[in-house]
Protein backbone atom coordinates (compact mmCIF):
# COMPACT_ATOMS: atom_id res chain seq x y z
CA UNK A 1 0.00 0.00 0.00
CA UNK A 2 2.50 2.25 1.11
CA UNK A 3 4.52 1.83 -2.21
CA UNK A 4 1.45 1.98 -4.37
CA UNK A 5 0.90 5.34 -2.36
CA UNK A 6 4.22 6.30 -3.16
CA UNK A 7 4.17 6.48 -6.85
CA UNK A 8 0.63 8.12 -6.23
CA UNK A 9 2.28 11.25 -4.74
CA UNK A 10 5.09 11.04 -7.39
CA UNK A 11 2.81 10.93 -10.17
CA UNK A 12 0.78 14.04 -8.96
CA UNK A 13 4.14 15.94 -8.19
CA UNK A 14 5.50 15.15 -12.03
CA UNK A 15 2.20 16.16 -12.78
CA UNK A 16 2.44 19.48 -11.14
CA UNK A 17 5.84 20.19 -12.43
CA UNK A 18 4.50 20.00 -15.67
CA UNK A 19 0.98 21.77 -15.11
CA UNK A 20 1.00 23.99 -17.77
CA UNK A 21 -0.25 26.27 -14.19
CA UNK A 22 3.39 26.45 -12.75
CA UNK A 23 5.80 29.12 -13.32
CA UNK A 24 8.47 28.68 -15.51
CA UNK A 25 12.53 30.16 -15.47
CA UNK A 26 13.04 32.94 -17.36
CA UNK A 27 15.61 30.58 -19.25
CA UNK A 28 12.64 29.02 -20.84
CA UNK A 29 12.05 31.60 -22.97
CA UNK A 30 14.13 31.53 -26.67
CA UNK A 31 17.94 32.17 -26.17
CA UNK A 32 17.28 35.08 -29.17
CA UNK A 33 14.98 36.70 -26.71
CA UNK A 34 17.33 36.70 -23.61
CA UNK A 35 18.86 40.05 -24.74
CA UNK A 36 15.45 41.92 -24.52
CA UNK A 37 14.65 39.91 -21.43
CA UNK A 38 18.11 41.06 -19.82
CA UNK A 39 17.57 45.04 -21.20
CA UNK A 40 14.24 45.13 -20.03
CA UNK A 41 14.96 44.09 -17.03
CA UNK A 42 17.57 47.07 -16.71
CA UNK A 43 14.84 49.27 -17.38
CA UNK A 44 13.00 48.69 -14.60
CA UNK A 45 10.41 45.98 -16.05
CA UNK A 46 9.83 42.45 -14.25
CA UNK A 47 9.47 39.36 -16.66
CA UNK A 48 7.30 36.51 -14.92
CA UNK A 49 6.42 33.22 -16.88
CA UNK A 50 3.68 32.75 -14.62
CA UNK A 51 -0.15 32.66 -14.91
CA UNK A 52 -1.22 36.38 -15.56
CA UNK A 53 -3.77 38.02 -13.19
CA UNK A 54 -6.45 38.12 -15.37
CA UNK A 55 -7.90 34.78 -16.37
CA UNK A 56 -8.38 33.44 -19.58
CA UNK A 57 -5.30 35.17 -21.30
CA UNK A 58 -1.71 34.34 -22.79
CA UNK A 59 0.16 37.31 -21.89
CA UNK A 60 -0.37 40.51 -19.89
CA UNK A 61 1.07 43.92 -19.35
CA UNK A 62 1.43 45.92 -16.30
CA UNK A 63 1.80 48.78 -16.87
CA UNK A 64 1.42 50.47 -12.85
CA UNK A 65 4.03 47.52 -11.57
CA UNK A 66 5.97 47.42 -14.99
CA UNK A 67 5.62 43.34 -15.30
CA UNK A 68 5.10 41.32 -18.19
CA UNK A 69 3.15 38.31 -17.80
CA UNK A 70 3.28 35.41 -20.17
CA UNK A 71 1.50 32.00 -19.05
CA UNK A 72 3.59 28.90 -18.79
CA UNK A 73 0.47 27.55 -21.49
CA UNK A 74 1.91 29.67 -24.42
CA UNK A 75 5.19 27.46 -24.26
CA UNK A 76 2.69 24.32 -24.81
CA UNK A 77 1.27 26.24 -27.63
CA UNK A 78 3.94 27.16 -29.43
CA UNK A 79 3.05 30.93 -29.19
CA UNK A 80 5.22 32.24 -26.37
CA UNK A 81 7.88 34.08 -28.01
CA UNK A 82 5.12 36.13 -29.99
CA UNK A 83 3.46 36.36 -26.77
CA UNK A 84 6.36 38.02 -24.35
CA UNK A 85 7.32 39.87 -27.84
CA UNK A 86 3.03 41.37 -27.87
CA UNK A 87 3.52 41.96 -24.03
CA UNK A 88 7.45 43.47 -24.06
CA UNK A 89 6.21 46.08 -27.05
CA UNK A 90 3.65 47.35 -24.46
CA UNK A 91 6.49 47.61 -22.13
CA UNK A 92 8.24 50.05 -24.48
CA UNK A 93 4.85 51.32 -25.25
CA UNK A 94 4.68 52.30 -21.20
CA UNK A 95 7.51 54.35 -21.68
CA UNK A 96 8.92 57.28 -20.57
CA UNK A 97 5.31 58.11 -18.46
CA UNK A 98 4.00 54.85 -17.16
CA UNK A 99 1.14 55.18 -19.88
CA UNK A 100 0.37 52.78 -22.93
CA UNK A 101 0.66 54.95 -26.28
CA UNK A 102 1.52 53.44 -29.91
CA UNK A 103 5.03 54.09 -30.97
CA UNK A 104 3.45 55.23 -34.68
CA UNK A 105 5.50 52.10 -36.23
CA UNK A 106 3.97 51.66 -39.47
CA UNK A 107 4.90 47.57 -39.94
CA UNK A 108 4.72 45.36 -43.11
CA UNK A 109 2.15 43.09 -42.45
CA UNK A 110 0.54 40.66 -45.09
CA UNK A 111 -3.26 41.82 -45.81
CA UNK A 112 -4.72 38.26 -44.34
CA UNK A 113 -2.73 39.52 -41.31
CA UNK A 114 -4.39 42.62 -41.29
CA UNK A 115 -7.43 41.51 -41.70
CA UNK A 116 -6.93 39.29 -38.87
CA UNK A 117 -5.63 41.35 -36.79
CA UNK A 118 -8.40 44.21 -37.29
CA UNK A 119 -10.88 40.99 -36.36
CA UNK A 120 -9.48 40.06 -33.02
CA UNK A 121 -9.21 43.82 -31.83
CA UNK A 122 -13.08 44.67 -32.95
CA UNK A 123 -14.07 41.54 -30.80
CA UNK A 124 -11.76 41.31 -28.08
CA UNK A 125 -9.85 44.02 -27.05
CA UNK A 126 -11.98 47.68 -25.58
CA UNK A 127 -9.09 49.53 -24.18
CA UNK A 128 -6.38 51.41 -26.55
CA UNK A 129 -6.68 49.91 -30.08
CA UNK A 130 -3.81 51.20 -31.66
CA UNK A 131 -1.33 50.41 -29.37
CA UNK A 132 -2.97 46.45 -29.56
CA UNK A 133 -2.64 47.15 -33.42
CA UNK A 134 0.85 48.18 -33.18
CA UNK A 135 1.90 45.10 -30.86
CA UNK A 136 -0.14 42.56 -32.90
CA UNK A 137 2.01 43.30 -36.18
CA UNK A 138 5.29 43.59 -34.18
CA UNK A 139 5.33 40.43 -32.72
CA UNK A 140 5.11 38.61 -35.96
CA UNK A 141 8.36 40.57 -37.47
CA UNK A 142 11.44 39.02 -38.05
CA UNK A 143 13.44 42.43 -36.56
CA UNK A 144 10.98 42.44 -33.61
CA UNK A 145 14.01 41.79 -31.27
CA UNK A 146 16.17 44.87 -32.30
CA UNK A 147 13.13 47.14 -33.11
CA UNK A 148 12.16 46.90 -29.46
CA UNK A 149 15.59 46.97 -28.64
CA UNK A 150 16.40 50.40 -30.08
CA UNK A 151 13.01 51.42 -28.69
CA UNK A 152 13.77 50.41 -25.31
CA UNK A 153 17.01 52.46 -24.92
CA UNK A 154 15.40 55.38 -26.11
CA UNK A 155 12.09 55.90 -24.61
CA UNK A 156 12.80 54.34 -20.89
CA UNK A 157 14.99 55.64 -18.22
CA UNK A 158 17.35 53.17 -16.89
CA UNK A 159 16.34 51.38 -13.52
CA UNK A 160 17.84 48.32 -12.90
CA UNK A 161 16.15 45.05 -11.59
Amino acid sequence: MLVAMTHSVAGALALVAASPLTPLPLNALPSDLKPLVRELRQHGFEVRLAVPPVLGIYGFFEARQNRIWVAPISFELGIARPTFLHEATHAVQSCPAGIVAPLGWKLPLAPVVRQEIGGILTTAYHGNKAAEQEAFALQGQPDAVPKLLAALRQRCPRRGR
